[in-house]
């Protein structure tokens, strides 16, 4: 199958199959193919991907082009999301963001982590034997992450579930199986997301400049560097880069690391034996699915990737995915090995100067929420005919709901 938009519509097994098998199959053929999709490239292999990433002067991550002159409100916050535009302004504004959200922060995040982990396991049901069901992404991780984002920025966790539809209206601001930019139509509607955000958003900004708390809005509201500080709405525009970036992927690989370890059964007794290992697991996730399957580029000269004349202004589909399946850098790569001695060297977090800042908190948060599951039960059991399903988004490899049954540990356990 090649029409990535049918992929989408099926069942989660399936679609997984046939997703890892198109990158295989086109891989195979060739590190970088001309795709389908018209002014389009696709990249498969490892060393071109991570060629592409680390040179922004020929491969731009800035694709504010496309949006209309009268969405202004849209403009001001793409530029906030520095992930999108190149330097020196990324440079400068990745600056801002990195003096507010400083490791320190990340740190005092933990014990918010695992509050918040145990609060929503208290909430699973139990028969009197200790046995019951949960979704382990739309009932336990999803609103594990968007709290934390939440008490990140200092906003009513009241709120949290804002942050997961701000989350899927930005995922899904193309076609499910779109390799190019998104239509001009697209990114009209999603101005009409950024407004409908930015009016609650504006408020809670304004009120931080006047009496600053304890939390990024604040920090971010107050950094500056060589005299340059963040207007309003370039502050919404890095609230809506976490949204994306911080929260649902997040949530996706806590569910994606759960159903790895369900499969593997050997290595999830070995983990429940050794909670050391945990961060090893994640790793391994994050190499072997890691929740964000792509990513993009547009050429802004003409050049040469893995033997193709790639045009100016090309779109480049980074396929993440298929990089930590490639057998030259991965030997065995469709096999799940905590042991992998090189699984550090997956570029699920980015690389170069795009390199994520949310990763160490990607991290925590889920070796904190496998940590709490295997404290609390002693059985986790995936329900593969239980109703799960995956992102929509072909750019998004995970579950965002993940029913499982569980059983509690007893008090001698």
């Amino acid at each position: 199958m090649t029409d990535l938009a049918a992929l989408t519509g099926l069942p989660f097994d399936l679609r997984t199959k046939a997703f890892l098998d198109y990158l295989d199959r086109r891989r195979a053929q060739s590190a970088v193919v001309r795709s389908d999709q018209p002014g389009v490239w696709e990249v498969f292999g490892y060393d071109e991907t991570v060629q592409v990433l680390g040179d922004h002067e020929t491969f731009s991550n800035d694709m504010n082009d496309l949006i209309p002159e009268d969405e202004r409100e849209l403009a001001s916050a793409a530029q906030g999301n520095f992930l999108g535009i190149d330097p020196p302004r990324h440079t400068q504004m990745r600056e801002l963001v990195r003096r507010a959200f400083t490791p320190r922060i990340v740190a005092d995040l933990e014990p918010v982590v695992e509050r918040t982990a145990e609060q929503l396991l208290d909430e699973v049901e139990l028969s009197a034997d200790g046995s019951g069901t949960v979704d382990l992404v739309a009932g336990f991780a999803s609103p594990l992450t968007a709290r934390v984002i939440a008490k990140l920025f200092g906003i009513p966790e009241q709120d949290h579930v804002l942050f997961t539809i701000w989350a899927d209206a930005l995922l899904g601001a193309r076609p499910a199986g779109e390799l190019g930019k998104a239509d001009e139509s697209a990114v009209r509607e999603l101005g009409d997301l950024v407004r409908s955000a930015s009016a609650y958003l504006l408020d809670l900004i304004h009120e931080r400049r006047a009496h600053p708390r304890d939390d990024l809005i604040s920090a971010l509201a107050q950094a500056e560097v060589d005299g340059r500080s963040l207007g309003d709405h370039e502050i919404v525009g890095v609230i809506g880069m976490f949204v994306i970036a911080g929260h649902l992927p997040s949530s996706v690989l806590i569910g994606s690391t759960v159903m790895a370890l369900d499969t593997h059964p050997d290595t999830f007794a070995e983990v429940r034996a050794d909670h050391g290992l945990l961060p090893q697991v994640v790793e391994e996730v994050l190499r072997w699915r890691p929740p964000l399957v792509r990513d993009q580029r547009v050429a802004a000269r003409e050049t040469e990737l893995g033997g193709e004349r790639i045009p100016a202004g090309a779109m480049v589909c980074l396929w993440l995915a298929s990089a930590h399946r490639d057998a030259a850098r991965f030997p065995q790569a469709d096999a799940f090995d905590i042991h992998r001695g090189n699984q550090t060297r997956h570029i699920a977090f980015g690389r170069g100067i795009h390199f994520c800042l949310g990763a160490p908190l990607a991290r925590m948060e889920t070796r904190i929420a496998l940590s709490a599951l295997l404290r609390r039960f002693d059985r986790v059991e995936v329900l593969r005919d239980g109703g799960i399903q995956f992102h929509p988004s072909i750019g998004v490899l995970g579950p965002v709901r993940l029913p499982a049954a569980v059983h509690a540990r007893t008090s001698s356990a």
